[in-house]
């Protein structure tokens, strides 16, 4: 029976120690982390000097500090920050109290669901400008991000091939 017992506790070690320690790199070979951070710093270099404030209606973007709605099956494991930046995850009640607090329209990103066309991988991070009017909470389309992945099979990793920005 002990013998039993010392497996099931080497079996629940060797697993789930190794997941904890290695979290940040996970963080790396997540498809999704890194359409989130390519697509916050593309938006910021190319974006971030706009002043989207819509007189005084709107909080200007701060690329810095991203909010992004959270989605449990693809945001649970994302980090909440990289190179100076920092995400925040928000689910829809508490995207409903931010605009409360804030009393005017801000922006946060939804991450949709990857999709493959071809032998190329495609996640696009969606930038909409958050409000609650007649107890709704309304997101307003702004503009995105479309990354694309390729497989490299020297490095045996996923590589961003292309980052495309659109916005209406």
């Amino acid at each position: 029976m002990r013998t039993v017992q010392l497996a099931a506790v080497i079996v629940f070690v060797t697993v789930f120690a190794p997941a904890q320690s290695n979290q940040s790199e996970t963080h790396q070979d997540n498809l999704y982390t890194l359409a989130l951070k390519t697509s916050i710093l593309q938006m910021e270099k190319e974006y971030g000097h706009i002043d989207d404030t819509v007189l005084g209606q709107r909080t200007r973007t701060d690329y810095r500090h991203m909010i992004v709605e959270e989605g449990p099956l693809i945001t649970k494991e994302l980090p909440t920050e990289f190179e100076n930046h920092f995400v925040e995850y928000l689910d829809k009640q508490a995207l409903v109290e931010r605009y409360k607090k804030l009393g005017k329209s801000y922006a946060a990103l939804e991450i949709h669901p990857m999709q493959n066309e071809g032998k190329t991988l495609k996640i696009a991070v969606v930038v909409y400008w958050i409000s609650y009017e007649k107890n709704h909470l309304r997101f307003g389309l702004s503009d995105w991000s479309n990354v694309e992945f390729h497989y490299d099979c020297a490095k045996q990793e996923f590589i961003v091939s292309s980052v495309k920005l659109g916005g209406i």
